[in-house]
C-alpha cells in the first residue's frame, strides 16, 4: 500500500503547488503522468489503473462493487510495468520492463507475470524468471517486443494466443494463463511478420518485411493450405496491405493505394487478388475501425487538419453509442480504450488540443456516463492552454504543405516563432492534439508551427516519395516557405525566428540554418543527425539489413551530394545561435553525430550551447533530465527571440 499512499501524496502536493501560481510551472508540462492505461475486466467486475512513480510503476486493481483495492502489482525499484492485459475475468498479465545501470530508459525483459485479481497465484507464464537484464531478442532497436497477446479465446478461459518475436520469423503459441504451458500453433512465413487471425481465431494472414526493406504479404485459405505470397512492395510503391478479415472471412479489409496516391480502404478478394474500393480521401490516408466482435467496418478516420470519424455502419449499436458520445464532447477526440466482453460498459478517453484528456465509463444499456476521475495530466487546466490551428500553404514548386500553428493565448500577430520539426522523417507526421512541449512554449509567449513537409507520412505515397533523396534541399525549402508564408501573413516577426527539432528534426534545424543563414536567430538540434556518412554506417539503423536498405532508398549515394546534405560539412554557413542536445547512449542518431558537429564548430571557433547525458539514448527519459532540458530551451529561446529587437 506504500506505493498507493505515495501516489496520493504526490497528487495532493501537485494540487497545492498549482494553486500558488497563475503561471503553469514547467514541471507540470513534463513530469511523468501519474495515471494511465485504464482497463476493465471482461465482466466489468474489476477496474485496473497504471500509476507511475519516480523509480517504478504499478497497476492498481479495484473491485467495482466495493470500491476496494484488491491488489497492487509492481516489480520493485527500477522495474516497470509495460503492457498489461486482462487474460480472463479473474486473471491479469503484466509485461516487465527493467532499467539497467547503463541506460536511463527501461527495456522490456520478454517476460509476462500472471496473477489473480486478489494477488494470489503469481506465475511467470512467458519468459524465464532467471533473466535479470534486458534480452537482446527484445528487438527494441527495430520496434519489436518479445511477445504480444494476440487474442483471448471466447470459450476456453484458461488459454490465450500469444505471438512470440524472439526470432526473425515469429511464432504463434497457445499459452495456459495459470501454468505457462505453451504449445506452438504456427510460425509466420513473413520475416518479422505480424500475426492476423480470421474470425475463427485461425492464423491466416501475415504482413512482414524482407531483407530489402520491402513489405511482404502472406495469406492462406485455411490452416491446411500452403502459405501464398500475395505481395512484395518497396517503400513508396503502390500497394495492397490487408489488415483484417470480413465477418464471413470471404474477403479482407485492406489499405490500398495503387490506383491513387492516398491510402484508401478496400475489400481484397484473395482468391482473385482483386480489390474493391470502399473509401478514399484525395488529400490524406485513411484508417479503419473494425468491430472486434462482428468484424464489421464501423468507421474510417482521416486527419485532414483535425481528425474526422466517417461512420460506415450507422445502424450498428456501437456506432450509435460512439456518435452520441461525440455530441457530448464537441471539439474533442473520443477514443474507445476498452470494454466489457458483452459491451455493456465502455471505457473511453476524451482529449483535445488544449485538454490532455481523461477516462470515462459509459454504460451502453442505461446511457450512464461517469467521469472516472482518472486524468493522466489532471493538473493541467485546458482554459490555460492554446488552441492548435490547421494551416496550409503552397511551397515554391506548387506543392501544398499542411501543418499546425499554435499561438500564445490571446495573441495573433507579429509573434516570435519556433519551427518545431518532427522526426522520422518518412512515414511520420504531426497531428492535431495535445502536445506538452507546444503548450509549454506557447504559454511563454512563442508561436509554434509544425509542418508536414514533403516526405512526411499520411498524405499519400507520392507525397512520401517526393522527399526521398531530398533531405537537404526540397524538404528544407518546404520549411523555409512555411516560415516566409507566416511572416507574409503578419503572424510571425521576421526578426524573431528559431528552428528546433529532434532526430531528423535536429538535422533539419542545423541544415535549414546552413541553407538559410540569415533567416533564423537560433537553432536547436536534439539527438539529431549531422553527418550523413556517419549516419549510414554507424548505429542501429544501418546495423540491420532492412535498415540499411531503407537508407539506400532515401539518402543519395553521391559523395558530393552527401557532403551538401551534411550539416557538419556546411557548419561554416550557420550564423544562428546553436544549442545541441544528445544522449551519449543514442544508437539511432548515434552520439558520433554530436561529436562530429561540435568538433566542427570548435574548429570554426563558433560558440554553441550544449547538453548531454551519459545514460540517455534517443531522447531523454529521466524526468529530471526532461525538465532540465525544458528550462534550458525556454531560457535559450527567451534570450534570442523572446522580445522585439
Amino acid at each position: 500500500m506504500d506505493i498507493l499512499k505515495s501516489f496520493l501524496l504526490l497528487s495532493l502536493l501537485t494540487l497545492n503547488l498549482n494553486l500558488m501560481s497563475d503561471i503553469v510551472p514547467v514541471e507540470d508540462f513534463y513530469k511523468k503522468s501519474d495515471l494511465g492505461s485504464v482497463r476493465i475486466s471482461p465482466s466489468g467486475k474489476y477496474l485496473s489503473t497504471k500509476i507511475t512513480l519516480d523509480k517504478t510503476s504499478a497497476v492498481v486493481i479495484t473491485e467495482r462493487a466495493t470500491n476496494k483495492t484488491t491488489h497492487i502489482q509492481h516489480f520493485g525499484e527500477d522495474s516497470f510495468v509495460g503492457g498489461y492485459y486482462w487474460l480472463s475475468d479473474e486473471r491479469i498479465g503484466f509485461s516487465l520492463r527493467k532499467k539497467g545501470a547503463a541506460y536511463a530508459q527501461p527495456f522490456y525483459m520478454g517476460q509476462m507475470e500472471a496473477v489473480n485479481a486478489d494477488g494470489s497465484q503469481k506465475k511467470m507464464i512467458i519468459g524465464s524468471a532467471n533473466v535479470r537484464r534486458a534480452s537482446r531478442v527484445v528487438r527494441n532497436d527495430v520496434g519489436r517486443t518479445a511477445f504480444s497477446v494476440i487474442s483471448r479465446y471466447k470459450e476456453d478461459k484458461d488459454h490465450i494466443l500469444v505471438g512470440m518475436y524472439e526470432k526473425d520469423y515469429p511464432s504463434l503459441y497457445k499459452v495456459n494463463i495459470h501454468t505457462g504451458k505453451k504449445s506452438k500453433i504456427a510460425t509466420s512465413p513473413a520475416m518479422r511478420g505480424g500475426i492476423t487471425l480470421d474470425t475463427n481465431n485461425e492464423f491466416r494472414l501475415s504482413i512482414g518485411e524482407n531483407i530489402k526493406n520491402q513489405r511482404t504479404v502472406y495469406y492462406r485459405d485455411s490452416l491446411d493450405s500452403e502459405w501464398e505470397l500475395h505481395g512484395v512492395y518497396s517503400m513508396g510503391q503502390g500497394e495492397v496491405i490487408p489488415f483484417d478479415f470480413s465477418p464471413d472471412n470471404s474477403f479482407l479489409y485492406a489499405y490500398c493505394n495503387i490506383e491513387a496516391s492516398t491510402d484508401g480502404i478496400c475489400k481484397y478478394y484473395p482468391k482473385t487478388k482483386t480489390t474493391e474500393l470502399i473509401y478514399r480521401n484525395e488529400n490524406v490516408d485513411a484508417d479503419a475501425w473494425i468491430d472486434r466482435d462482428t468484424n464489421e467496418l464501423l468507421s474510417i478516420n482521416v486527419y485532414d487538419g483535425k481528425g474526422e470519424e466517417i461512420w460506415m455502419t450507422k445502424s450498428a449499436p456501437m456506432v450509435k453509442k460512439m456518435r452520441a458520445l461525440e455530441k457530448v464532447f464537441p471539439n474533442h477526440s473520443v477514443s474507445l480504450v476498452d470494454s466489457t466482453e458483452n459491451r455493456d460498459e465502455l471505457i473511453i478517453y476524451v482529449s483535445s488540443d488544449t485538454d490532455p484528456g481523461g477516462y470515462y465509463s459509459f454504460k451502453t444499456k442505461t446511457n450512464e456516463l461517469k467521469d472516472l476521475g482518472l486524468s493522466p495530466r489532471g493538473w493541467i487546466n485546458p482554459s490555460d492552454m492554446s488552441p492548435m490551428e490547421p494551416i496550409s500553404y503552397q511551397a515554391r514548386d506548387g506543392l501544398t504543405i499542411h501543418g499546425y500553428l499554435t499561438r500564445p493565448k490571446g495573441q495573433k500577430n507579429n509573434l516570435p516563432l519556433i519551427v518545431l520539426v518532427h522526426g522520422g522523417p518518412h512515414g511520420v507526421r504531426d497531428y492535431w492534439g495535445f502536445d506538452r512541449e507546444v503548450q509549454h512554449l506557447a504559454s511563454r509567449g512563442f508561436a509554434i508551427v509544425q509542418l508536414n513537409y514533403r516526405g512526411s507520412g499520411g498524405y499519400g505515397r507520392e507525397f512520401l516519395k517526393s522527399g526521398f533523396n531530398h533531405w537537404g534541399d526540397a524538404m528544407q525549402d518546404d520549411l523555409t516557405d512555411g516560415v516566409n508564408w507566416l511572416v507574409d501573413q503578419g503572424i510571425a516577426d521576421k526578426d524573431r525566428l528559431c528552428i528546433y527539432g529532434a532526430s531528423y528534426g535536429g538535422y533539419a534545424a542545423m541544415m535549414s540554418s546552413a541553407r538559410e543563414p540569415d533567416l533564423y536567430k537560433c537553432a536547436v538540434g536534439y539527438v539529431g543527425v549531422y553527418d550523413v556518412d556517419s549516419f549510414t554506417t554507424v548505429g542501429n539503423i544501418p546495423g540491420y539489413r532492412a535498415g540499411s536498405a531503407y537508407l539506400k532508398d532515401v539518402i543519395p549515394a553521391d559523395p558530393v551530394k552527401r557532403d551538401a546534405f551534411s550539416p557538419s560539412m556546411q557548419a561554416s554557413k550557420i550564423k544562428a545561435e546553436v544549442f545541441l542536445v544528445h544522449g551519449e547512449k543514442d544508437r539511432q542518431a548515434h552520439f558520433d553525430n554530436y561529436v562530429i558537429m561540435t568538433e566542427k564548430f570548435d574548429d570554426l571557433n563558433k560558440p554553441y550551447k550544449s547538453l548531454t547525458k551519459f545514460d540517455e539514448a534517443h531522447g531523454f527519459y529521466k524526468t529530471e533530465n526532461v525538465i532540465e532540458l525544458a528550462y534550458d530551451l525556454e531560457e535559450f529561446f527567451m534570450e534570442h527571440i523572446g522580445s522585439p529587437k
